[in-house]
């Protein structure tokens, strides 16, 4: 009888007889070193997914840009290393990664959002149940949970998915559609409280747009949203 190894089970395996190197400069030892991290880290900026222009210090969220969210905060632009990263982590479940996620939410998100801790909840955008399945981890949960840990917030499951249609290869059009009947609350919304959606890309913006539309019309007041990347702006 046929048997599937999990990604787990096969990253673990490679970790053990194949030693990582840095997906930034190539060095032997580690996903990531420190010199590349500390340089993306020290770089850090917040930019606005919808325009991709880069959003003025103390600001919280693009002047310019028309967003559902009080405030709206990106680790960086999705290229090089990061793109390589996020890639990894969700499709590979190269766990290795995680903390170099990790490392740029902190660095992203301010601690102070202007209310107390308690009243935070972070949100992960759902990941459709297949995919869990195939890759062996839920990884906006995972990073959601750890950010609300650090920053002593709470973290719930607050959506759900309400239907499981996969974006990956269709157009904008398609993904805006699909998203509209992707999501429903799944627990009580407390309109004291700060809500913090977070996903790990914004590719069309879709899934956040509808999210965030479905958390709203459930009687969410004040929304954050969060997300690791988002692409660079076009060329002139």
């Amino acid at each position: 009888m046929g048997f599937d190894v999990k990604n787990t089970t096969k990253v673990g395996l490679l970790d053990l007889f194949c030693p990582h190197i840095c997906r930034g400069c190539g060095a032997l030892g580690s996903v990531f070193c420190e010199c590349c991290k500390k340089y993306m880290l020290e770089r850090q900026q917040n930019v606005c997914p919808i325009c991709k222009q880069k959003v003025e210090k103390g600001e919280e969220k693009c002047r310019e840009c028309e967003i559902p969210f009080r405030r709206f905060y990106v680790g960086s632009y999705r290229e090089g290393a990061l793109a390589k990263m996020i890639r990894e982590y969700k499709y590979q479940s190269v766990r290795a990664i995680e903390q170099v996620l990790l490392e740029l939410l902190f660095k992203a998100v301010p601690e102070d959002l202007g209310v107390e801790a308690e009243r935070i909840v972070v949100v992960p955008l759902p990941t459709i149940g297949k995919h869990v399945r195939q890759r062996g981890l839920d990884h906006t949960k995972i990073l959601a949970k750890k950010l609300a840990k650090r920053r002593g917030w709470q973290c719930e499951m607050v959506l759900e998915r309400a239907a499981d249609t996969v974006q990956v290869g269709t157009s904008a059009a398609e993904r805006a559609k699909q998203a509209e009947q992707a999501y429903r609350v799944a627990r009580k919304i407390d309109v004291e409280k700060t809500y913090l959606l977070l996903d790990d890309v914004w590719t069309t913006g879709a899934s956040m747009l509808a999210a965030a539309k479905t958390m709203q019309e459930a009687g969410v007041e004040n929304l954050v949203g969060v997300i690791l990347a988002t692409g660079k702006p076009l060329e002139e």
